[in-house]
């Protein structure tokens, strides 16, 4: 978190010595832009992150819609016919507003709502294969435990940003957040193959707080 605010406050102080930019400037978007962005995390193994993606609109040259979105599916086999998988989206749909900044320099407020989903389960057809009555399933997580536990997430945010242009139609950039969201552990359902159903309910979990994306966002303008 100190790396973050240190970073913000860098690029803050560049706008001290920096000239104000003009209508139409060449390197922040000008109205009907579009911008799409990646993680990137420079001193990592995989520095560019393409499981998360974000686009945003710009409606003028200071307002923006935006859209942050992931999606990701597994599924794996154990053995011979026995599998689990998960399923998980994220969709974030917002606006921003962008101050006058200066010419590299694109500070922003904005909100975004925050829905996510996911579903796990387990299925044995071991017992299909050689005639032994109906499926084991479990549906819900991976395992009674709660191993990949499926959940429901709504929430919305605050958000406090910087963009920075380093050349033309290329900028990095950080955030902050203050919110709240409510998560919902879906029940996690287990069908025997020669038992009635065992069901274990899921909880729910509200908070409220700050959040941040600790890896620099990488951009693009079209």
């Amino acid at each position: 978190m100190k790396s973050i605010l240190s970073i913000f406050m860098l690029m803050t102080g560049l706008s001290a010595w920096a000239q104000d930019a003009p209508v139409l400037n060449e390197y922040k978007p000008n109205p009907k832009n579009l911008t799409l962005e990646v993680n990137f995390n420079p001193f990592s193994s995989s520095p560019v992150s393409i499981n998360y993606l974000r686009f945003r609109k710009f409606v003028t040259d200071r307002t923006a819609w935006r859209l942050s979105g992931t999606i990701g599916y597994k599924n794996q086999n154990l053995i011979e016919y026995v599998t689990q998988y998960t399923f998980d989206i994220n969709l974030r749909p917002g606006y921003e507003w962008h101050f006058k900044g200066t010419e590299r320099l694109s500070p922003y407020i904005g909100f975004d709502v925050d829905f996510a989903l996911k579903a796990s389960g387990f299925t044995d057809k071991r017992s299909i294969q050689q005639n032994q009555g109906p499926n084991s399933s479990i549906s819900g997580a991976w395992d009674v435990n709660g191993t990949e536990r499926g959940f429901t997430r709504f929430g919305s945010n605050l958000i406090l940003g910087l963009d920075y242009y380093v050349i033309k139609k290329l900028y990095v950039g950080l955030e902050v957040g203050w919110g709240f969201q409510l998560v919902s552990s879906h029940d996690i359902v287990v069908t025997p193959r020669s038992a009635s159903n065992q069901t274990i309910s899921g909880g729910s979990v509200f908070q409220i707080g700050t959040n941040y994306n600790s890896a620099v966002r990488l951009g693009f303008v079209f």
